[in-house]
């Protein structure tokens, strides 16, 4: 398991969020049902279930970019990876930075 409290901490602003402000009522719900898509990761980690694992993983890669996130994009996509090899400690490590890194998700940061 990754020591998270090594990771960055500062908020990730939507790059779209940024580029068009008039698309924040669209991702404000994104970011919102990120703590559901991480639980439904951990329960499928939790029961071994890889297949559920990487289709959740795969959702979330195929999102996130859209919503302005392209951290979530290549963290997604690494997990979705392990998952579909059935790599137990790598999806356990990055289920963990990737949980850290929707922690940090904002919808913008007000300058």
């Amino acid at each position: 398991m990754p020591n998270t409290d090594k990771l960055p901490t500062d908020p990730i602003p939507s790059r779209l969020v940024m580029e068009d402000p008039s698309y924040a009522d669209i991702v404000e719900p994104f970011i919102v049902g990120l703590k559901d898509r991480v639980e439904v990761m951990e329960r499928a980690l939790r029961a071994n279930d890889f297949e559920t694992l990487r289709g959740a993983a795969h959702q979330l890669k195929g999102c996130g970019g859209g919503y302005g996130y392209p951290e979530l994009t290549e963290r997604a996509t690494e997990l979705e990876r392990h998952a579909g090899d059935a790599m137990l400690d790598e999806c356990l490590d990055a289920l963990a930075e990737l949980k850290a890194l929707c922690a940090r998700v904002v919808t913008r940061i007000d300058e």
